[in-house]
């Protein structure tokens, strides 16, 4: 029973920062369509305006705000 205790929330965890991930690419790819939809000029200043960052990098960048600002306060 102590088992189950323990790895339900690990796994709520897990499944939780793969939803994050899942939901960040598909907002990009989306974004990114939404350029496609655009002329010429339009479409190139959309696409240069697009945040290429991976999750991984955008996870970290995230994480140093949010601790800055509750180290801040």
């Amino acid at each position: 029973m102590k088992i189950y205790f323990f790895s339900i929330p690990f796994f709520i965890f897990l499944l939780s920062s793969c939803a994050q991930e899942g939901f960040y690419n598909s907002q990009q790819k989306n974004l990114k369509q939404e350029c496609e939809k655009l002329t010429s000029p339009q479409h190139e200043q959309c696409l240069s305006d697009l945040d290429e960052r991976s999750y991984d990098e955008y996870r970290r960048e995230r994480n140093e705000v949010l601790r800055e600002n509750f180290v801040g306060r």
